[in-house]
């Protein structure tokens, strides 16, 4: 049998207790549930804290999740299990809309295309699995981004030279903030012809049974079309981004 490492074992303890309790805990109730001193648990919820594995609720003593475990956790996607079950919900949102429809994943400042489906139409976008696009000029981009703290945000695009693909695109830091700030209000995000000229897409995060942002599902179209009259077609896509997460918690 290996030889354990009872720091590491410790500090995993601790991580798991702390990802999977329903509320932050106290160093204390740490170190009565592991049967040591509160000063063993001290030290190794420090060292957790520099690392960003752990952080302090603001104004407390109470210790939740760190920002590493939200990165270590959106890496992570939809199982195989529940991409079976997605094809279907998209071939409906597809029907009812006309348009193009497709769940997509984060991948650092990109989205990576997990699931397509397509309508009965000529003139329609083609999006393919696998393919690859940048975050900050596509609404399913948009609907991962927000899903992040502004601080993440900033962190993941500091030092890059945001691509301009077409005039509209958002080329700065500052103009993806306010935009995600505006997608938190509204639920969903737009591309308004910001990836590629004259196409829109419409796109709503799906979260897990912890409240994560792990997924977006967006319809793409000829911009005039999707967004003809004003209209946006959002209501579709967000009843499909909550049949998704149904799938997610089931």
């Amino acid at each position: 049998m290996a030889k354990q490492i009872q720091s590491i074992e410790r500090g995993l303890f601790i991580l798991e207790s702390i990802m999977f309790n329903k509320e932050p805990v106290t160093a204390t109730e740490l170190a009565r549930r592991l049967g040591v001193h509160k000063s063993t648990v001290s030290h190794l919820t420090a060292t957790l804290i520099e690392q960003g594995y752990l952080a302090r609720v603001p104004g407390s003593s109470k210790l939740t999740i760190g920002p590493k475990i939200y990165r270590a956790s959106r890496s992570v996607g939809i199982s195989g299990e529940k991409l079976i079950a997605l094809p279907p919900l998209l071939e409906r949102l597809a029907s009812e809309t006309g348009e193009t429809a497709h769940v997509a994943e984060l991948r650092g400042r990109y989205v990576i295309y997990v699931v397509n489906r397509f309508p009965q139409k000529a003139l329609r976008v083609q999006t393919e699995a696998g393919a690859v696009e940048s975050a900050h000029s596509t609404a399913v981009g948009k609907a991962l981004l927000s899903g992040l703290g502004d601080e993440e945000v900033t962190e993941l695009f500091a030092g890059v030279q945001m691509e301009k693909f077409t005039e509209k695109t958002i080329t700065s830091v500052e103009g993806l903030l306010v935009e995600l700030a505006e997608v938190r209000r509204k639920g969903f995000a737009m591309d308004l012809g910001e990836q590629t000229p004259g196409t829109g897409c419409v796109a709503a995060p799906v979260r897990d049974a912890a409240g994560m942002t792990v997924a977006a599902v967006g319809i793409s179209g000829p911009e005039q079309r999707l967004f003809d009259e004003g209209t946006v077609p959002a209501d579709a896509v967000l009843d499909c981004a909550r049949k998704i997460e149904e799938v997610l918690r089931s």
